[in-house]
């Protein structure tokens, strides 16, 4: 779940400073900020969490696996 809100809220975060900031599309810039926050958020809400966010990048969905 956390994923998904974290694409979502990234994805929205990126249109508000394109229409009132006059940003530039950057997908690289979303999906890097989507997978930061998701990692974070998986980190503060699941106690036992034992990767790291370089694991995370390279391999999510073992990461994802392993706290199930």
């Amino acid at each position: 779940m956390g994923v998904w809100v974290s694409i979502i809220r990234n994805i929205w975060d990126h249109r508000n400073k394109i229409v009132f900031r006059q940003g530039k599309v950057d997908v690289e810039e979303i999906f890097t900020m989507a997978q930061l926050n998701a990692w974070a958020w998986i980190e503060y809400k699941i106690d036992k969490v034992n990767f790291s966010y370089s694991d995370w990048i390279l391999c999510p969905i073992q990461c994802l696996h392993s706290v199930t």
